[in-house]
Protein backbone atom coordinates (compact mmCIF):
# COMPACT_ATOMS: atom_id res chain seq x y z
CA UNK A 1 0.00 0.00 0.00
CA UNK A 2 1.15 3.57 -1.25
CA UNK A 3 1.58 5.71 1.16
CA UNK A 4 0.32 9.40 1.53
CA UNK A 5 4.06 10.96 0.95
CA UNK A 6 5.12 8.31 -2.10
CA UNK A 7 1.65 9.68 -4.34
CA UNK A 8 2.08 13.15 -3.38
CA UNK A 9 5.84 13.02 -4.99
CA UNK A 10 4.35 10.45 -7.47
CA UNK A 11 2.08 13.61 -8.92
CA UNK A 12 4.38 16.50 -7.90
CA UNK A 13 5.37 16.19 -11.72
CA UNK A 14 2.70 16.29 -13.74
CA UNK A 15 1.17 19.00 -11.36
CA UNK A 16 3.30 21.11 -11.91
CA UNK A 17 3.75 20.19 -16.04
CA UNK A 18 -0.15 21.08 -15.78
CA UNK A 19 0.30 24.56 -13.94
CA UNK A 20 2.85 25.72 -15.83
CA UNK A 21 0.81 24.82 -19.24
CA UNK A 22 -2.03 26.60 -17.90
CA UNK A 23 0.45 29.51 -16.72
CA UNK A 24 1.11 30.29 -20.02
CA UNK A 25 -1.53 29.19 -22.45
CA UNK A 26 -3.72 31.55 -24.11
CA UNK A 27 -6.91 32.27 -22.24
CA UNK A 28 -7.82 34.27 -24.82
CA UNK A 29 -7.11 35.87 -28.55
CA UNK A 30 -8.15 38.51 -30.99
CA UNK A 31 -6.88 38.63 -34.63
CA UNK A 32 -7.80 41.06 -37.21
CA UNK A 33 -6.36 40.92 -40.21
CA UNK A 34 -6.65 42.35 -43.56
CA UNK A 35 -6.25 41.55 -47.49
CA UNK A 36 -2.68 43.16 -47.15
CA UNK A 37 0.02 40.23 -47.79
CA UNK A 38 2.22 40.06 -44.37
CA UNK A 39 5.58 41.41 -45.54
CA UNK A 40 7.75 40.79 -42.20
CA UNK A 41 7.18 38.49 -39.05
CA UNK A 42 5.65 39.14 -35.81
CA UNK A 43 6.35 41.70 -33.94
CA UNK A 44 5.65 41.36 -30.08
CA UNK A 45 5.43 43.75 -27.17
CA UNK A 46 3.43 43.62 -24.04
CA UNK A 47 1.40 46.85 -23.04
CA UNK A 48 0.44 47.65 -19.74
CA UNK A 49 -2.87 49.33 -18.17
CA UNK A 50 -2.83 50.54 -14.95
CA UNK A 51 -5.81 52.13 -12.72
CA UNK A 52 -8.41 50.62 -14.66
CA UNK A 53 -7.47 51.65 -18.09
CA UNK A 54 -6.37 55.67 -16.78
CA UNK A 55 -2.88 55.41 -17.33
CA UNK A 56 -1.58 53.10 -20.54
CA UNK A 57 2.36 52.05 -21.09
CA UNK A 58 2.98 52.65 -24.43
CA UNK A 59 0.34 55.07 -24.75
CA UNK A 60 1.13 54.30 -28.46
CA UNK A 61 2.53 51.57 -30.09
CA UNK A 62 5.21 52.62 -32.49
CA UNK A 63 6.23 50.18 -36.07
CA UNK A 64 9.45 51.57 -36.64
CA UNK A 65 9.98 48.52 -39.12
CA UNK A 66 7.21 49.29 -41.14
CA UNK A 67 8.00 52.78 -41.34
CA UNK A 68 11.30 51.88 -42.68
CA UNK A 69 9.63 49.22 -45.32
CA UNK A 70 7.38 52.79 -46.04
CA UNK A 71 4.48 50.59 -45.50
CA UNK A 72 1.38 52.58 -44.39
CA UNK A 73 -0.35 49.83 -42.59
CA UNK A 74 -0.34 46.53 -41.61
CA UNK A 75 -1.39 42.93 -42.26
CA UNK A 76 -1.91 41.00 -39.26
CA UNK A 77 -2.69 42.45 -35.69
CA UNK A 78 -3.13 40.06 -32.68
CA UNK A 79 -4.13 40.84 -28.96
CA UNK A 80 -3.72 37.79 -26.67
CA UNK A 81 -3.88 37.18 -22.96
CA UNK A 82 -3.14 34.24 -21.06
CA UNK A 83 -3.73 32.75 -17.36
CA UNK A 84 -0.75 34.62 -15.71
CA UNK A 85 -2.14 37.91 -16.76
CA UNK A 86 -5.37 37.18 -16.39
CA UNK A 87 -4.20 36.14 -12.50
CA UNK A 88 -2.23 39.79 -12.56
CA UNK A 89 -5.50 41.34 -13.40
CA UNK A 90 -7.68 40.12 -11.04
CA UNK A 91 -4.86 39.54 -8.05
CA UNK A 92 -4.66 43.11 -8.39
CA UNK A 93 -8.63 44.27 -9.06
CA UNK A 94 -7.65 45.98 -12.29
CA UNK A 95 -4.76 48.15 -11.17
CA UNK A 96 -2.39 46.10 -13.24
CA UNK A 97 -3.37 44.97 -16.56
CA UNK A 98 -1.25 43.76 -19.13
CA UNK A 99 -1.39 42.28 -22.57
CA UNK A 100 0.79 40.62 -25.57
CA UNK A 101 0.37 42.42 -29.16
CA UNK A 102 1.40 40.99 -32.05
CA UNK A 103 1.73 42.25 -35.58
CA UNK A 104 2.26 41.83 -38.79
CA UNK A 105 3.65 44.68 -41.72
CA UNK A 106 2.35 44.66 -44.72
CA UNK A 107 4.13 44.28 -48.30
CA UNK A 108 5.25 46.92 -49.52
CA UNK A 109 3.86 48.17 -53.14
CA UNK A 110 6.28 47.19 -56.46
CA UNK A 111 7.44 50.53 -58.04
CA UNK A 112 6.15 50.69 -61.22
CA UNK A 113 7.96 52.13 -64.41
CA UNK A 114 12.01 53.09 -64.32
CA UNK A 115 13.84 54.62 -61.81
Amino acid sequence: MLSLNAIARSLRVPLLLLACGTLFSNCYSYRIATHAQAGTEFQTTTAHSFFWGLVQKPREISTPICDSLNVNGVAVVQVQNNFGYSLITVLTLGIWSPIKLQWKCGKPCQVNGHL
